[in-house]
């Protein structure tokens, strides 16, 4: 057996222990994610924000570019939460962003997403054999029980970990704080805004759920020696998401692709201003911005609604300076353009190498 021939690969049907992230709002395409789990590895299509129908026709696509190979959907469940700030403070912190992009000073609402339930129907019914989940799981574990597919949660604690077990996740994937995107907290404690690092948080996830609980290592890990780092403290696989921004399907812009290349460590902050929850974001003009203001947000949904129609026209501008741009702290690694198969036959062979040099 490989290094990335674990138990996890027979809960999933895979060959290879490696996970796409399941990032929502564009990155990970049909065609990204068919390509990871054609190349051995499982891709995960986020659909959340979106409608039944686009979930519906993504993951067709996805699963007919898979070529047989199983093909996962992310749900993020976490509900809405209350604002700590006005929508006319907002509205004046983004004021000069707005009109240096052309863009009227308040926007008018988005289209509302189909539920996270409706969306999750409408994967299954078109093929996707995995679930996994951002924020507490219990709400998806019927259906996709029902279904017959496991559920994987992420997860920043042993409590919510504790907790995505006792609800009837079949693994944990254990997001350490070096991770992009955003922060899966539920459980006891969640309210806390103390992070565990990966290589100290997989340790005490698997310890506290026991050897026979797949634990998946997220958050830092970017070639072959974060993986066999990760393996070497407890984890049986790896999700990995910014290292995949970077592949030549993914739907990010080029200008996204430089600002991966370019981000060191101290280049990104974790915080709630853009979205209304913690997240790890490349530090440019209009995050340092929000950060620097620190004048709260409209609330997990509402906030991201508000910045919708900026964010598409600084990406459509190219506008490295006003994107915002979701990125780990091992965004640089390995950030060059290659096609997804590549980038999955790098880390196992890399992972190979680590673990051979390891060993002596």
């Amino acid at each position: 057996m490989g290094a990335l021939e674990t138990p996890l690969c027979g809960l999933l049907g895979i060959r290879h222990a490696i996970l796409l992230a399941g990032m929502a709002g564009g990155p990970n395409t049909p065609e990204l994610v068919g390509a990871v789990s054609r190349a051995g590895g499982l891709g995960v299509l986020g659909v959340s924000g979106t409608t039944a129908d686009a979930t519906a026709e993504a993951t067709r696509a996805a699963v007919r570019l898979a070529g047989g190979a199983p093909v996962g959907v992310n749900l993020q469940l976490a509900g809405a939460t209350d604002a700590t700030t006005t929508r006319e403070r907002m509205l004046k912190v983004l004021a000069p962003f707005r009109e240096e992009l052309g863009l009227p000073p308040d926007p008018p609402p988005p289209p509302a997403p189909d539920p996270p339930l409706v969306l999750l129907e409408a994967a299954l019914d078109a093929g996707a054999r995995v679930v996994t989940t951002w924020h507490d799981p219990a709400p998806v574990l019927p259906v996709a029980g029902a279904a017959g597919v496991p559920v994987l949660a992420m997860t920043t604690s042993v409590a919510g970990a504790l907790a995505a077990r006792a609800a009837g996740a079949d693994a944990v994937i254990a997001q350490g704080s070096e991770s992009g995107g955003h922060r899966s907290r539920f459980g006891p404690g969640a309210a806390t805004a103390s992070e565990t690092g990966t290589l100290a948080l997989v340790p005490q996830v698997v310890d506290a759920l026991g050897h026979g609980v797949p634990v998946v290592a997220s958050g830092g890990i970017a070639d072959g020696r974060g993986i066999a780092a990760a393996l070497l403290v407890g984890a049986q696989g790896v999700s990995l998401g910014t290292l995949f921004l970077a592949a030549t399907e993914s739907g990010v812009t080029d200008t996204y692709r430089r600002a991966l290349r370019e981000t060191l460590p101290q280049d990104t902050v974790v915080t709630d201003a853009v979205t209304g929850r913690p997240a790890r974001w490349i530090r440019n003009r209009i995050v340092d911005a929000l950060v620097t203001a620190n004048a709260g947000t409209l609330g997990w949904g509402a906030q991201g609604a508000l910045m919708a129609d900026l964010r598409r026209e600084a990406t459509r501008q190219g506008r490295a300076d006003l994107m915002t741009m979701l990125a780990g702290q091992a965004a640089a690694i390995g950030a060059e353009p290659r096609p997804a198969d590549r980038i999955v036959r790098d880390l196992v062979e890399g992972t190979g190498a680590a673990l051979a040099a390891a060993r002596g």
